[in-house]
């Protein structure tokens, strides 16, 4: 039989959590990135509802197409810009706290190897100022105030942080704290591995960079085909009589496709380019497709502002 203690401190944690998501909203959402889906794209479905209510009736449907495409982009954007944004503040931190690591093992080990506990080390970590980083110490000391030990402790920061090399210490710290309260050694190593992370990361970054240069460029350079075919050629084409064209075939009904259509499409093929090139230049470059969505944020309004303002 359950407790109903237990089931009151759950709704109370509940209540908590809500309270807390009202009073700071922003914090929530840097926290969890996908809790901004849940406000965001609503509104991005709100506004295309209220587009498609603004748009007069046009009886030309490639009028009426034109338009409602440059409101779906505003609407991607909606959502696209501020994930982007939510999720860089939280990369940032994670990397901030990352940064620091080698640091706080560093002296977690030598506070060790002198005879005091982990959790004693602990309580005078907190004394220290490590940035970012110390924020967390705080934390980790109050989980064991209130009863967890160092090891639940250490799992519930991996759960907060979430990041790869981050677990990676935490598991080897909580295995070697399983058999003996002394792991001084144990936090050297773990502080050398963390410092060498660190630095293979830096440059691995300074490497892929001129990836996420070449994805740049190589949409810089199909926006441009794709602005001489829209500028040049398709004029062209509109001008070009149809009459020698051949009745059935492949080209029958080619004379019958407005030229505002190839146009559209170019647009169109834009738009998935700036996209999935975007996302392909995160994944290259920082190893995470949610990286790559403040790139194609970037791409899709230059193809944006290029259709509207400049290929008309």
């Amino acid at each position: 039989m359950k407790n109903p203690l237990f089931e009151q401190l759950k709704k109370y944690d509940r209540l908590r959590n809500f309270v807390y998501f009202i009073r700071h909203p922003l914090e929530s959402f840097i926290k969890n990135v996908n809790l901004a889906l849940y406000i965001i794209i609503p509104a991005a479905t709100l506004y295309i509802v209220f587009a498609f209510l603004q748009i007069p009736h046009y009886t030309n449907s490639e009028t009426f197409i034109s338009v409602i495409d440059d409101h779906i982009v505003i609407a991607l954007l909606i959502v696209l810009i501020p994930y982007s944004v939510f999720y860089e503040i939280w990369a940032r931190k994670v990397l901030g706290i990352q940064e620091l690591i080698p640091d706080f093992l560093e002296r977690m080990a030598g506070i060790n190897q002198v005879g005091l506990t982990i959790a004693q080390a602990i309580s005078i970590m907190i004394n220290t100022n490590l940035g970012l980083i110390s924020y967390e110490i705080r934390r980790i000391k109050r989980d064991m105030d209130w009863g967890a030990n160092f090891t639940e402790a250490l799992v519930r920061f991996e759960e907060r942080v979430r990041a790869p090399s981050i677990a990676r210490t935490v598991t080897l710290i909580t295995k070697a704290s399983e058999m003996s309260g002394h792991i001084g050694e144990v936090l050297s190593i773990a502080s050398i591995d963390a410092k060498m992370t660190e630095i293979l990361k830096k440059e691995r970054l300074a490497e892929m960079f001129i990836y996420t240069a070449i994805v740049y460029l190589s949409f810089f350079v199909f926006l441009f085909v794709v602005g001489v075919l829209t500028t040049q050629f398709l004029p062209v084409l509109a001008n070009i009589s149809t009459q020698g064209l051949p009745a059935t075939g492949a080209l029958s009904g080619i004379g019958s496709i407005p030229i505002a259509t190839f146009g559209r499409l170019l647009y169109h093929a834009c738009l998935v380019q700036a996209l999935f090139s975007g996302l392909i230049a995160g994944q290259m470059g920082e190893s995470s497709l949610a990286a790559g969505v403040k790139h194609a944020c970037v791409l899709l309004v230059i193809s944006l502002v290029a259709f509207n303002f400049i290929l008309v």
